[in-house]
């Protein structure tokens, strides 16, 4: 079952339901959407454009933890520029 939100649910024993989002692999965005309604097996990006058959689809934990450790990665650049800029300015 799809959701305008890009969300698909996943029924479990006991009617639990998990929800798993639909993810560029591209980008990490959640507006990602059936591109044709559906038909031709591909999903389109409305964040970067990405148009492809691969998608990532996960819980919104796993989402998290992507984000966190890629905001991690990018801090880290950012410091090692900085401290290149340091050296260099000396």
């Amino acid at each position: 079952m799809y959701f305008d939100t890009g969300a698909k649910i996943i029924y479990l024993r006991w009617k639990t339901a998990i929800m798993k989002l639909l993810v560029c692999p591209v980008c990490k965005s959640t507006d990602v959407e059936p591109d044709a309604g559906g038909y031709t097996g591909k999903y389109y990006c409305k964040k970067c454009g990405y148009l492809g058959s691969f998608i990532m689809e996960m819980s919104e934990g796993e989402l998290k933890e992507i984000m966190e450790s890629q905001m991690l990665e990018d801090s880290e650049k950012v410091e090692k520029e900085k401290s290149k800029d340091q050296d260099f300015s000396k």
